[in-house]
């Protein structure tokens, strides 16, 4: 995808993963790692908190394309092609997620 730009939130969470890498690989102290847990938390309530928003305003979209489909149907369809991607690269992050953890702890993605 030539041209693609991460945004600040994006680029934060590669390089907490970067960085937490290191520290596995360095054995570093329980504490510095469970650092990592609480961000961890915070990261995945903002993304439920996301989620609950754009839940409810493809609601919304839905019932003005119910209401209006001549007018609504071209965005419409625009809408869900980007809910289907983003959908697909969520679930593709979250593999990533689980490969990490896999290799962290030695265990194989299905055992995480």
């Amino acid at each position: 995808m030539a041209g693609y730009k991460e945004t600040p939130r994006q680029k934060m969470i590669a390089m907490m993963y970067l960085v937490l890498t290191a520290l596995l690989a360095l054995n570093v102290s329980k504490e510095i790692l469970d650092a990592f847990l609480v961000v961890n938390k915070s990261m995945e309530s903002t993304n439920e908190s996301i989620a609950a928003k754009s839940r409810q305003m493809y609601t919304t979209f839905e019932n003005q394309y119910t209401m209006n489909q001549d007018k609504v149907a071209p965005f419409w369809e625009k809408a869900q092609n980007v809910k289907a991607k983003s959908t697909e690269l969520i679930n593709y992050l979250e593999d990533l997620k689980l490969q990490l953890v896999a290799v962290a702890e030695h265990k194989t993605t299905e055992e995480v």
